[in-house]
């Protein structure tokens, strides 16, 4: 595992927080995946869109759990629909750091109408054999490609639009869509200890219904993202936590910044005194579970959102 991956499941909520921060902060240096919608501010002017340091913070603390440094993170993990999806050339090269076997066995052609992949994955340590096979027909079938039929010279040709007429990936990259496919269905069933079961980008944004995506997050009745984060003390958190579990309005993003404004106002609190933190580092721990716990109980009205494949 490289040192700075290492260096930064070391480091406190604030200073990963703080990271993140400093990333979202290089700007065009961030990929456009990970900024933010233009949106309108307090004062009623337009925000512009900018890198999103949630989004940074999501895509490196993913790539941590994947023993990845922040900065191939950035390069092969997207956020979608809220989401940390993994692109299959990530997925692929995690599958053989892991030591494991990943053919990709193509035949035929596009022009020619027989163009077909199979990914085979190899389990090293017990041998087992897991595949997937992708071709234009079983794309027509999952509805990602709408025909594939002959032109007037006889080449077959795959044709994928949006309903504006706009070309889906599924046309402008037709040899390579498939491979991604297989490649993500293979992992799916072969090798979730690798990839922990993550969603590769492709599956959620190649242009057709195969997955379902979670609903958009509903409009909330009260601004709770601000009063997360203005709130000064504990007491003042909690009482967010209570109202937001009894308006059934919680939702992961609200329970990521609750839970780092929690860890925060514990860290801000500890440092008051610095004799009183060395001597009571079990309170410390202590708080952090209460913390935890408190943020489970808030948002336990909250059903988990999930993909089902």
């Amino acid at each position: 595992m490289s040192t700075a991956v290492v260096a930064y499941e070391a480091a406190s909520l604030t200073e990963r927080r703080e990271y993140a921060q400093t990333l979202a902060a290089a700007g065009d240096l961030i990929p456009k995946g990970l900024w933010s919608e233009a949106r309108p501010g307090p004062d009623g002017k337009i925000i512009p869109p900018a890198p999103s340091p949630g989004k940074v913070l999501l895509v490196i603390e993913t790539g941590a759990m994947l023993g990845l440094h922040p900065a191939a993170a950035l390069q092969s993990i997207n956020v979608v629909e809220g989401r940390a999806t993994l692109s299959a050339q990530l997925i692929a090269a995690l599958i053989r750091k892991a030591g494991n076997r990943l053919e990709i066995r193509k035949t035929g052609s596009i022009p020619t109408g027989d163009y077909s992949v199979t990914v085979v994955g190899t389990i090293a340590a017990t041998g087992e054999e897991f595949s997937a096979t992708w071709d234009i027909a079983r794309a027509i079938r999952a509805g990602l490609v709408d025909s594939y039929k002959q032109n007037a010279q006889g080449v077959w040709e795959v044709r994928a639009r949006s309903s504006k007429g706009g070309i889906k990936p599924w046309e402008a990259y037709a040899e390579v869509m498939p491979v991604w496919r297989a490649i993500s269905e293979v992992s799916r069933f072969g090798f979730s200890d690798v990839t922990f079961g993550l969603y590769s980008t492709e599956e959620l944004t190649d242009g057709g219904p195969s997955l379902p995506v979670a609903a958009p997050d509903p409009e909330p009745s009260e601004d709770w993202a601000g009063q997360i984060a203005a709130a000064e003390t504990r007491e003042a958190l909690d009482d967010i936590a209570a109202r937001l579990s009894s308006s059934g309005e919680g939702t992961d993003k609200l329970r990521t910044a609750w839970l780092a404004r929690a860890g925060f106002l514990a860290r801000e609190e500890d440092v008051v005194d610095a004799e009183v933190v060395e001597a009571a580092e079990e309170d410390v721990e202590r708080d952090e579970a209460a913390i935890a716990d408190a943020a489970a109980a808030a948002f336990e009205a909250e059903p988990e959102d999930e993909v089902q494949p």
